[in-house]
């Protein structure tokens, strides 16, 4: 009790110097005003332990008095001004849609004087796909903005507490020397990213960032609207690193394993799945913490008397802010912080609760010892880490505790199946492929949970922001049914063996959950098998560009351009295809514009393509460089007259034409008529007015489905629409885009037909049976 007392009073003069910028003296005499109480009798106090409270309490409250107190990096200087820099690329990118950023450690700083040494980092938004090497020397040149200013998150501070100085969007960038063989940062985040690519070579998406997110700490290509469930639904800590997260994952594994293994075996596999998990997420410093904490946890229950880890918990929080003060600050700090002490002072508390009131209510036989662990452990880390909650996010996931109950065997299961499928991805890709198959289900359900349960009215709440006086305010109400929970320990009532009636509840619930699965797996898996059957035209929503997927009846696939960003496509693919395909039996690039090929390097990354046909062309971009490398020994070109077949559908290339020679991208787009029985659709890329009236004659170009040329632009032609007297109209256009596409001119040239648009719809499948077509859109 001595260890967590003095932790206490360093965390407090932390505390009073963070919140209220109290001098470091003043903690400190706070602490010694109980010096009276140790010579009153009966209460004991040594004089000793009060003056050492003190101490500890100014040394903690100076020691983050003296890291705040610290100038800021050399170059914050340089806000504002465009500077030229050396510096290491830190580990591995932040990826974005359509961008990616990586931090870069500021060596040196050049002027007209030459080298000057730099302090601080800066981080830099690059182009999707592009690659820098963790430990690199780079140089870079632009303008060093300042963080910018975002109205419910000081996303500043943050960056200056990881020593990030400012932005740079789109800088020069050239790379001046490779990183160290031997380097850790490289060895570590080389492994990190091939894991990474074999989950999203054997998952469809979002199953596939689920799986890194829980499995390697890397969330970051997580749709924001799914994130948003799981924050909502209580479940965002699943996604992050924390060290409840592996705390009540490791748990589980311990209590799982104790009554077939013992005890003193059982800690070994739960330690080793930490130790697996800080390895494989780059073991930096927020996630070594929550190892820590991980381990302290497990060391109470390993001895059979939780009590016993608080104090390791409280040496672990005086070290890891006095190596960094900065930790105080971080919510992951605090989340890790409280939960570990919920886990271990309420944790057996409330699991004597759950088995009591199980047994009052005659089900305690039907109920499993490891079910009640796992609520017992939800329900103490929920509770916990909802004064941090409240304040750090001004909401608060009411459903939490029901939420993380229901979900961690699902969890946990998931998390094994997650790098077991990128671990056996990198050796064999079959074999990732085929574990794969089984970890979708798990994960899929992980993210359905959260979903639903995000879905349940009032499933979270916006609370008023409050100062952390609040926050401090309850912790201490929370402190005192905490100081008898940890002083007393909980009782744990025997278990008494199943009746014949119990055994054969469980029997009917296991055949329950058995039957509910192989439906599941029969509907999802095994039906898709055999194709849909008919002809599917999909207008996938990849935002301002075009991604068409064309699935015939039979289940074989083409793609036909492929948008502008490589997540999103993979998104709209794992939406549109079954979760086991991982073939695309064609692809056709119309031309290579960012917002028709930019989709492509994902797409080959992720999917075995036989064939790559586009037009030919070439284009001075990294995009398209990286799209003609891809395509290497398994391209072709189109050109009018073209034709191929797959499954009994015809593709015909309308253009482009002899005369297509000299003119730009667009109008060389390829022109594709797909043919399924008596109904046709005509794919025009975004050829404008020249090439539309070259086609206005061909009688090919009478269809009953158009994809508009050109996002719906004022580039089209009356004529070419007359021509088409197509009754159904498909514009891929991004929401709300910038070039005010589709414009209201080719709307009303098009008020013959029924118009679909992504931007309103999101994804629109055009589906055909040969003799007549219907339309199923997303919204």
């Amino acid at each position: 009790m001595r260890l967590v007392a003095l932790g206490l009073a360093w965390l407090g003069g932390i505390a009073a110097v963070a919140m209220w910028n109290a001098p470091p003296w003043l903690p400190a005499v706070s602490a010694a005003a109980l010096l009276p109480l140790a010579f009153r009798r009966g209460i004991p106090v040594h004089p000793i332990f009060v003056a050492l409270m003190a101490v500890m309490a100014f040394s903690g409250a100076l020691r983050f008095a003296t890291w705040e107190e610290a100038p800021p990096p050399g170059l914050v200087e340089y806000l504002g001004e465009e500077i030229e820099v050396s510096g290491v690329v830190q580990g591995l990118p932040d990826p974005g849609t359509t961008t990616t950023r990586y931090e870069i450690a500021a060596r040196e700083l050049f002027d007209e004087l030459g080298a000057l040494p730099a302090d601080g980092s800066i981080l830099v938004t690059l182009p999707e796909y592009t690659e820098l090497e963790p430990g690199a020397r780079v140089r870079v040149r632009g303008t060093l903005d300042a963080p910018p200013v975002l109205e419910e998150f000081d996303y500043a501070a943050y960056l200056a507490r990881q020593g990030i100085a400012g932005t740079m969007f789109y800088p020069s960038l050239e790379t001046t020397a490779p990183a160290p063989t031997w380097s850790r940062t490289r060895i570590v985040s080389e492994v990190r990213a091939r894991l990474e690519s074999a989950l999203q070579r054997s998952l469809p998406e979002p199953a596939a960032s689920v799986a890194a997110g829980i499995s390697l700490g890397r969330p970051g290509t997580v749709p924001n609207e799914l994130y948003d469930d799981y924050r909502d639904a209580g479940l965002a800590h699943i996604l992050a690193v924390s060290g409840a997260h592996i705390s009540v994952l490791s748990g589980i594994v311990f209590f799982g394993l104790l009554q077939v293994m013992g005890r003193r075996q059982a800690i070994w596999p739960a330690i080793a799945v930490v130790v697996a998990y800080v390895f494989l997420t780059g073991a930096p410093f927020s996630v070594i913490r929550a190892g820590i904490m991980a381990v302290i946890f497990l060391f109470g229950i390993y001895l059979g008397r939780q009590q016993a880890s608080l104090a390791a918990l409280a040496a672990a929080a005086i070290a890891m802010t006095l190596v960094r003060p900065a930790t105080a600050l971080e919510a992951g700090f605090q989340l890790s912080l409280s939960a570990t002490a919920g886990l271990i002072v309420f944790g057996p508390w409330i699991r004597w609760l759950i088995g009591t009131e199980a047994e009052r209510l005659q089900i305690r036989g039907i109920v499993p010892p490891l079910a009640e662990h796992v609520a017992a452990l939800s329900l103490a880390a929920s509770i916990a880490t909802a004064p941090v909650l409240w304040v750090t996010f001004g909401r608060v996931p009411l459903i939490g505790p029901l939420s993380n109950v229901l979900v961690e065997p699902i969890f946990a299961l998931a998390f094994a199946l997650s790098l077991v499928t990128a671990v056996t991805g990198v050796i064999w890709e079959p074999a990732g492929w085929a574990v794969g198959l089984v970890a979708y289900y798990p994960l899929s359900l992980l993210s359905w949970t959260a979903s639903t349960f995000a879905s349940v009215p009032h499933a979270s709440v916006d609370v008023p922001r409050t100062p952390a006086d609040a926050a401090l305010g309850a912790f201490v109400m929370m402190a005192i049914p905490g100081w008898f929970a940890y002083r007393y320990l909980a009782p744990i009532p025997e278990r008494p063996p199943a009746t014949p009636g119990e055994r054969r509840v469980r029997r009917l619930a296991l055949g329950a959950a058995a039957g509910a699965l192989a439906m599941g797996v029969a509907w999802h898996s095994l039906v898709p098998l055999r194709g849909p059957g008919e002809l599917e035209v999909t207008m996938l929503d990849v935002g301002q560009g075009d991604a068409i997927l064309v699935t015939t009846p039979g289940g074989s696939n083409v793609l036909v351009d492929g948008g502008p960003s490589g997540i999103v496509l993979a998104r709209e693919l794992g939406a549109a295809l079954p979760h086991w395909q991982r073939n695309l039996t064609k692809t056709v690039a119309t031309h290579p514009e960012a917002d028709h090929i930019g989709g492509f390097p994902a797409a080959f990354e992720r999917f075995n393509v036989r064939t790559a046909y586009d037009n030919g062309d070439d284009h001075d971009t990294l995009l398209a460089s990286m799209y003609e490398e891809l395509r290497s020994g398994r391209h072709e070109t189109l050109a009018t007259g073209d034709r191929f077949t797959v499954d009994g559908v015809s593709f015909t290339t309308l253009w482009p034409g002899g005369t297509a020679a000299g003119m730009g991208p667009n109008d060389r787009s390829v022109v594709l008529r797909v043919d399924y029985g008596a109904t046709s659709f005509l794919l025009t890329g975004d050829i404008e007015r020249e090439p539309q009236w070259e086609l206005e004659g061909d009688d090919a170009l009478d269809v009953t489905v158009l994809k508009v040329p050109h996002h719906g632009a004022a580039t089209s032609t009356r004529g070419f629409f007359e021509a088409v007297n197509a009754p159904i109209a498909l514009i891929s256009a991004g929401e709300e885009n910038r070039y005010g596409h589709p414009a209201d001119v080719t709307l009303r040239q098009l008020h013959g037909a029924e118009v679909f648009r992504t931007d309103i719809q999101g994804r629109v499948t055009v589906r055909s049976d040969g003799e007549r077509v219907s339309v199923v859109t997303q919204r």
